[in-house]
């Protein structure tokens, strides 16, 4: 039997299970579309299961890689995220419904809306998007603060050297690592006033990313949380910000010296206010993010994975003139 197909009665199986810890009638339900991710790395499912007489609801199933204690803090994250914004109708967070740690499994509640990324596919103004993606991150950080702090660039920077340091002595290989190497070499220039910069420290998103908000005409809501860590909150700007400039940023836009388009830019701060747009920590670390996708960025197989790396090269490019 192949292996989606076992994925898939066991995921059939865990909505069963935890509809009915959640109160559901599940007989009533059927699986009306479903999304898997297999790579060597990972074979997850996520399956909506829709009831004419009720809302729908989400299963979300990770069979591999097996890791209960980082399965425990993803689902830990999510509660988190869900109490700070509990409170608002406008930026939400999905809430969990029955959960099954050792099985790795969660059902949550469906909100109906599109991604940013199909959005922004669909329409040429991306104004109004990127700025209520930047008001539900900085509902998200504003709920969970912690701390303000001096930010120190040195620990990403001796990051990048190291990477560096091991594709020179052929540790490690990636595409287009001559000029990798380059950009590495000189990151710690662009520190500048990032240094001992009084930051703002919050929970991490930790994966936010241009798939993982949901927009729709009542409110936006953030899901996929990496863990329970607190970060500043330049490394979520950062991740996002450069997310959308590799998928679908306008080239045209993005001026010398810079990490993403200018308008861009403006749009996402002007619904992110907890740092403005000159934070010299989030322009340092947007930097930051470009050599962290491009060392990540390994899948060669495919015509949409090649264009993305060559499209990351040429804001590389940009930003590091």
């Amino acid at each position: 039997m192949p292996q989606t197909t076992i994925l898939k009665i066991e995921a059939h199986r865990l909505f069963c299970e935890l509809g009915a810890q959640a109160g559901l009638a599940v007989t009533d339900y059927r699986c009306g579309a479903e999304w898997i991710k297999d790579d060597r790395n990972r074979l997850h499912i996520v399956q909506r299961y829709d009831n004419s007489g009720a809302p729908s609801v989400v299963l979300k199933f990770a069979q591999r890689p097996v890791d209960k204690e980082a399965f425990g803090r993803i689902l830990d994250a999510h509660h988190g995220a869900q109490a700070a914004l509990s409170g608002s109708e406008l930026n939400t967070v999905p809430q969990i419904l029955a959960e099954d740690r050792c099985a790795q499994a969660y059902l949550m509640q469906y909100i109906a809306g599109d991604t940013f990324l199909e959005l922004c596919r669909n329409q040429s103004n991306h104004t109004p998007l990127l700025r209520k993606a930047g008001a539900w991150l900085a509902a998200f950080h504003g709920g969970t603060f912690q701390q303000k702090r001096p930010f120190q660039p040195r620990f990403m920077v001796r990051h990048m050297g190291k990477l560096a340091g091991q594709m020179r002595v052929g540790e490690r290989r990636i595409s287009g690592q001559g000029q990798f190497i380059t950009y590495a070499d000189r990151i710690g220039e662009f520190a500048g006033t990032a240094e001992g910069h009084i930051g703002t420290i919050a929970a991490k998103h930790g994966d936010l990313n241009a798939h993982n908000i949901l927009i729709s005409d009542h409110a936006t809501a953030g899901f996929d949380f990496l863990g329970t860590d607190n970060a500043p909150v330049a490394y979520d700007i950062a991740r996002f910000l450069q997310s959308y400039t590799q998928l679908v940023g306008d080239m045209d836009d993005l001026k010398t010296g810079h990490a993403v388009p200018q308008r861009a830019w403006d749009a996402f701060f002007s619904g992110y206010d907890l740092v403005g747009a000159d934070d010299p920590t989030v322009i340092f670390l947007s930097k930051v993010q470009i050599l962290t996708d491009w060392n990540r960025m390994q899948d060669k197989t495919t015509l949409k994975s090649l264009l993305r790396l060559e499209r990351l090269k040429e804001i590389a490019r940009q930003a590091f003139t």
